[in-house]
């Protein structure tokens, strides 16, 4: 696919489209998220914590997520939500009445309609289950799953918070070297847009000396390979200029998952501010249970806790304290705050974080990232939601495919690891080349490649067409 000039927007990606990862999504993925969240209730419904209001709802919960479960293996049609208290649920049955008056609209069901609509339109009516019964309001159907994840990933753990400990050690040769600095900077941003320490050998073994060197110039190289999009060098101008100008710095996360991948996104945090190169950290987490593995504020102190337990995390402690220290050190002096908006909740996409979207917090948060140095997205549903998961042909430029947000005002960065199929930025040919690469392995659809999760991309737009 090639870019052209467009009078009207491409089509959205649709769940009964073969060549989307939406059609497997909708037919096994949601399937057995929806039996883990029903074992994970009756596990609580078991637990000592329940008392017989807390049981009795907690099987009226599990039969509303059977009958969800069916409707999803019929291709049931969608029914707008009914209890106006929960906030956001407006926003989904204005677009759900919007999309039935369209050409689309009778494709409008679970198995056939617009994937990311649909997918967001799941979670929120899970959601409801809980927020609709006292006893299970604040119940985290996820909460199992993050922090098993989390526990999972112990050898990352302990490279990093040790690596990080060993970089104060050439703290000053660092400040003082500002090509050795921006080196440091890439890696940083790396682990985070992979959320794995260990696709990343640079930290994980290297002295200053050894990132120096040739042999460590060429891993690097190697390790972006598959970084198919890759605006890295102009996220650390925005950051240097900035800091030059001797104004506050402010880096907002727009968080992704929790657990090992926001682990991550505290190592860059520390490193930012360790080095100078931003004054404050922000992150924006979910308001609610979100896609499985997604950030809310409880979950930042759970992390915390988590690495203070050492049943969890028994080994290099000494690396673990110094680590906690230095974050609570920066939550304590107001340089890590946490944020929360019903917006990342809704099925609006970003081109709504706007003056215009006045009711479900678009313009508030458009507002308050005029301020921000760089606002960092994470992940590949908000990367979805920047470019409201149409087919755009790959090699639109990404500020195209993020419409009004390229001349927003915001400069933001889109750090993403590719599992979905809408993509943007791409060099001419690359997407052939990837499809065809892909077909290679014996996959029937070259396309999906995109989804595989083997490529990312670092996405920029400096919020001016100008």
């Amino acid at each position: 696919m090639t870019s052209s000039d467009q009078t009207t927007l491409p089509p959205y990606y649709y769940n009964d489209d073969p060549h989307s990862f939406g059609f497997s999504t909708c037919r096994s993925r949601w399937v057995k998220i929806l039996k883990n969240i029903v074992e994970d209730t009756e596990s609580e419904i078991n637990s000592s914590k329940s008392n017989e209001l807390k049981k009795s709802q907690g099987a009226e919960i599990i039969g509303k997520i059977e009958n969800l479960s069916k409707d999803l293996a019929n291709d049931a049609k969608l029914t707008p939500f009914t209890n106006d208290s929960i906030p956001g649920l407006k926003s989904f049955n204005e677009t759900l009445s919007k999309l039935k008056n369209s050409p689309d609209g009778p494709r409008l069901k679970w198995l056939t309609g617009p994937w990311l609509f649909l997918e967001c339109w799941l979670y929120r009516e899970v959601d409801v289950f809980y927020k609709e019964r006292s006893e299970w309001t604040n119940f985290d159907v996820f909460e199992r799953l993050k922090r098993e994840t989390f526990f999972s990933s112990t050898l990352g753990v302990y490279e990093l918070v040790n690596r990080y400990k060993k970089l104060q050690d050439g703290k000053a040769e660092l400040i003082k070297d500002q090509e050795l600095l921006k080196v440091v900077y890439e890696e940083f941003i790396e682990i985070s847009l992979w959320g794995n320490a260990t696709d990343l050998s640079l930290l994980a073994n290297a002295t200053l000396e050894d990132i120096k060197s040739v042999q460590g110039s060429a891993a690097r190289a190697k390790s972006r390979k598959n970084i198919i999009a890759n605006d890295l060098d102009l996220t650390w101008d925005r950051i240097t200029i900035s800091a030059k100008l001797g104004k506050p710095r402010r880096v907002d996360f727009v968080l992704d998952n929790a657990g090992f991948e926001f682990f991550t996104d505290v190592c860059l945090s520390l490193f930012l501010l360790d080095f100078g190169l931003v004054d404050e950290v922000v992150y924006h987490c979910k308001t609610r249970p979100w896609m499985v593995s997604d950030t809310m504020i409880k979950d930042v102190k759970i992390m915390i806790d988590d690495l203070l337990d050492t049943s969890k995390f028994p080994e290099h402690r000494s690396d673990i304290q110094f680590f906690v220290d230095s974050f609570t050190k920066y939550q304590n002096s107001g340089q890590i705050k946490t944020a929360e908006s019903e917006f990342w909740t809704i099925d609006l996409d970003y081109g709504n974080i706007s003056p215009e979207e006045t009711q479900f917090g678009g313009a508030e948060l458009w507002k308050y990232f005029q301020d921000s140095t760089l606002v960092i997205i994470k992940g590949d549903l908000n990367y979805r939601k920047l470019t409201a998961d149409r087919h755009w042909p790959r090699d639109t430029p990404f500020t195209t495919a993020i419409g009004k947000l390229a001349d927003s005002g915001i400069h933001l960065v889109a750090l993403r690891t590719c599992k979905a199929d809408v993509c943007a930025g791409l060099s001419k040919g690359k997407d052939e080349e990837l499809c065809e690469y892909w077909k290679s392995l014996g996959n029937e659809y070259g396309e999906l490649w995109c989804s595989s999760g083997k490529w990312a991309v670092i996405s920029y737009s400096s919020g001016s067409k100008k």
